[in-house]
This record gives C-alpha cells, sequence and structure tokens, in this order.
C-alpha cells in the first residue's frame, strides 16, 4: 500500500519506520530444537526368499490390481476411488488442516483495520459554564494496526509443525487408499473363492445322489444292504448343508463391496451374483528392499511427519515462557470539514510498543515444555515401532504366499490322486467287487481336497494382496524406480 501524504505530513514515516523496525526483531530467534529425520537401522534383506522381478513390472505396482487381469474388479477399484466416503471424510480434513495452517501463519504479520467515522455535535446555549454553545462536526479516517512480534520463533515453529501435520494428513489420506483398495480386492477374491468352492459343494451333492441311488440300486438286487444306503444319504444331507453357508458368506461379501465402493450393500449384488470362470491368480510380485518399503509406505511417512510436527511444538512451547511484544499503530486524519479530510495539516498518528511477561503461573508454562518433549518422544518410539511392524508385515506376507505355494503343489497332487481313487471304487462297487465304504470314503476324501485346493487359492491371493498392502504401493503419482 502506498500512502501520498503532503510534506509537513512526513512525520508520519515515524510509524512505518516503527513497523520496518519491528519486521527486522521479529525473526531473530528460533527457540526449540530443529528437526532432523531419524535414522533406523534396518536389515539389508528379507528373510524370507523371493524372486526377483524386472523394473517394468515394478513401475507398474501404482495400479497391482490390474495384475489379477479382471475387469470387475477393476471397475470396483475405479468406483471405490471416485466415491468411497470414507477417502472424501479424509480429503475434507485435509482442507481444513491446510485452512488453518493459514490462519496460523497470519499471526506473522500485522493486523490491519481501516475506518471512519463522521460526528455532528450540537452544544446547549443554556449551560453556565462561560462557554458559548454551538455545532461542531468532525470526521475520522485512517488505519488500526497491531503487529505480535515473533521475537522468540514460537508462531514459526507453530507454522512449521501445521506444516508437518498437513503433510502427515496427506499420507494418511494415501495409507487410506492402500487400506481399502486391499480390503476390497481381499472380499473381491474372498467372493469369488466361495463362489468357486460352491460350485465344488453343488458337484459333490451332485456325485453323492449318484452315489445314493448306486446304492439303492444295490440294494434292491442283493448287492447292498440298507445301512450303505442310510450311509449314503447321511453323507449327501450332510453336503447340502454346506450351500447356504457358502451362499450367506457371498452374499455378505457383496454388501462389504458396495459399501467400500461407496454405495448401498445391495448395489453390485446383481453383478457379482454371476461367477467368475476361475479364481484370480497372484501374479509374480517383486523383491524391494527393507529401506525402499520404508521410503514408500504412506503410513510410516505420516508417523515421520508427525514426530516433525511433534519436534516443533517444543519450539512453540518454549517461546511461551518469555515476554511477549506487540506494537498498537493508528494512522488517520480528523477535520471539521470533510474536504481537509486527506490535508497534510489534519493527519495524525500513534505508535508505541507493548510488553508483557508471566511472573508467577505455577510451573504451567515449564509443564508445557515438558509435555512437548515428552510427545516428541513419544512420536519417536512410534515411528520406530512401526518400522518395525512394517517389515514384519511384509515378512509374514512373503511367508504366507510361499508356503501356500508349496502347499498347492501338494493339494493339486491329492485332488488327481483322489478322483482317481473315487473311479477306482466306483467301478469295483458298479461291478459287485466292493462294498460302498470305500466309495464313501474316496468321495469323501475327493470332496475335501478339492475344497482345500480351492481354499489354499484363495490364501495364496489374498497373502498377494496383503504383501502388495505391506509394501505400501497402490498411491503413487510417480513411478517407483
Amino acid at each position: 500500500m502506498r500512502i501520498y501524504m503532503h510534506p509537513r505530513g512526513l512525520n508520519c514515516l515515524v510509524p512505518v519506520l516503527v513497523l520496518l523496525l519491528a519486521a527486522g526483531l521479529s525473526g531473530c530467534t528460533t527457540l526449540g530444537p530443529d528437526y532432523h529425520p531419524p535414522q533406523v537401522s534396518l536389515p539389508a534383506r528379507w528373510s524370507e526368499a523371493q524372486s526377483n522381478v524386472p523394473v517394468a513390472y515394478r513401475a507398474r505396482l501404482r495400479t497391482w490390481w490390474r495384475a489379477f487381469n479382471d475387469p470387475m474388479l477393476d471397475r470396483l477399484v475405479d468406483r471405490a476411488l471416485a466415491s468411497n466416503q470414507d477417502l472424501g471424510i479424509a480429503q475434507a480434513r485435509l482442507r481444513q488442516a491446510r485452512a488453518e495452517r493459514v490462519q496460523i501463519a497470519a499471526g506473522l504479520g500485522p493486523t490491519v483495520s481501516a475506518g471512519g467515522s463522521g460526528e455532528a455535535l450540537r452544544s446547549s446555549k443554556r449551560l453556565d459554564d462561560g462557554t458559548l454553545g454551538g455545532q461542531s462536526r468532525t470526521w475520522h479516517a485512517g488505519f488500526d494496526a497491531s503487529w505480535e512480534l515473533d521475537l522468540f520463533g514460537g508462531t514459526r515453529r507453530a507454522v512449521e509443525s501445521a506444516d508437518a501435520n498437513i503433510d502427515a494428513l496427506a499420507h494418511d489420506n494415501r495409507a487410506l487408499q492402500v487400506s481399502l483398495l486391499s480390503e476390497l480386492a481381499a472380499d473381491y477374491a474372498g467372493l469369488r473363492s466361495a463362489q468357486a468352492r460352491l460350485t465344488i459343494a453343488h458337484d459333490n451333492i451332485r456325485t453323492l445322489r449318484e452315489g445314493e441311488r448306486l446304492a439303492e440300486k444295490a440294494m434292491q438286487h442283493g448287492l447292498g444292504t440298507s445301512a450303505d444306503v442310510r450311509q449314503a444319504r447321511a453323507e449327501r444331507e450332510s453336503a447340502e448343508a454346506q450351500p447356504p453357508l457358502l451362499e450367506a458368506d457371498i452374499l455378505r461379501l457383496s454388501h462389504a463391496i458396495g459399501v467400500l465402493a461407496g454405495g448401498f450393500p445391495g448395489d453390485w449384488r446383481a453383478a457379482l451374483a454371476e461367477p467368475s470362470p476361475s479364481l484370480p491368480v497372484a501374479p509374480a510380485l517383486p523383491l524391494e528392499l527393507p529401506s525402499d518399503v520404508i521410503r514408500r509406505r504412506p503410513d510410516l511417512q505420516a508417523d515421520e511427519r508427525r514426530l516433525a510436527a511433534a519436534t516443533a511444538q517444543i519450539g512453540v512451547a518454549e517461546a511461551a515462557r518469555f515476554p511477549r511484544f506487540s506494537i498498537p499503530l493508528s494512522l488517520g486524519t480528523s477535520a471539521s470539514l470533510l474536504h481537509d479530510l486527506f490535508s497534510g495539516a489534519s493527519q495524525e498518528w500513534s505508535a508505541g510498543i507493548q510488553a508483557s511477561q508471566t511472573l508467577y503461573d505455577g510451573g504451567r508454562a515449564r509443564a508445557g515444555v515438558t509435555a512437548a518433549q515428552a510427545g516428541t518422544e513419544a512420536a519417536r518410539l512410534a515411528y520406530e515401532r512401526d518400522v518395525r511392524l512394517a517389515l514384519r508385515d511384509v515378512e509374514d506376507a512373503l511367508t504366507g504366499l510361499n508356503s501356500e505355494r508349496r502347499r498347492q503343489v501338494s493339494l493339486a497332487a491329492a485332488v488327481g490322486d483322489s478322483q482317481q481313487a473315487l473311479d477306482g471304487a466306483t467301478r469295483l462297487y458298479r461291478k459287485g467287487l466292493s462294498g460302498y465304504l470305500p466309495v464313501l470314503t474316496a468321495q469323501r476324501a475327493a470332496n475335501e481336497t478339492r475344497d482345500a485346493l480351492a481354499l489354499s487359492q484363495w490364501e495364496e491371493v489374498r497373502d498377494a494382496i496383503l504383501l502388495y498392502k505391506a509394501l505400501g504401493v497402490g498411491w503413487q503419482k510417480d513411478q517407483f524406480p
């Protein structure tokens, strides 16, 4: 703002010089420790072995769910990213924190207000005070300013803390997205697994019905007994109790998916009712170094930023123990005639400096420093703890993934062998060379191994999703090298 004055009004430069001097003094000292990112000792490699994956694949980690090659999953993820309410809440809180930072930073500058007034006064002519009554008019216009000097850096530390909290909330938003996508993908894979197991259960029921029919036929021809029929019927009735449980799981998972996608529980029920031709297959996964995981995981980035915010709060608490200085300033004009209001002779100003210091507060200010220091130590320990938990998440996911893949080799062989055993037992029974018990035993084994293989395939996909989550992928704007 430029102020044009008559030469006789140059003395109003005094308050301007006071403000300039205050600006120079306001940044002279910053109390409290300067922040330095924590250095955590990390293992050089994972204890669980995992095959390396080319960098070209690693560059696609931002959209890891597309590696499952499932268009329906892609649609669900797109909808969730656009409509999920939890993501919307996190984004609103981030906007709130940014606005609050502006409020805090405003304390570094003066508060300036402008105003004007006009007043007409008529005094009584009947007052016996030796004065003559009459009328007068007064016009006034000017600026008022108040500036609290940040001599000890309390406000600057508060801005530093607010900036770090904004960064932490931004990383929280990304961590929420990572968690949301992993939960959505896991629920979707669980639903497809339940549908595949439901198909297996219906196949088993058809097989057991055929076995029951054979038992009845054998009894009619004198080749079996009523006990064989009752046993076959019991196996079939037991198998028929399984589909309702799987159907309930399918509906619950479809409800969860509907809400995660930002809609209502039944929104995706019809679209998900048609079973997928095959279960989602876990893709090859990258072997990341522990340091890469720590650098990428948004929840750890949020922890580190909260540590920075807590460190800055020590400076805020330290500054509260020192005197507070402020400069009130008034600059304006006053005149009886409106056209004289902006003349040099009508100018007026006042400037000063105010200081205050608490002499006794019962130890409140010192306790504030101690509390800020303790909060910083807690934030540091929380970061170190979460780093270790993050590495454990990766190790656990790798362990589950590797063990499940080894388990599937045995289960796939068991499925083939149990089917051959069932075929052989059925042929012997049809020829009257064996009782029905071997057939039931073979059927039970075949059913159990097929269901166990489907469960193992689901566990593998779930562990793959958990590994993606543990690696902290799914939010990066830029490709991670």
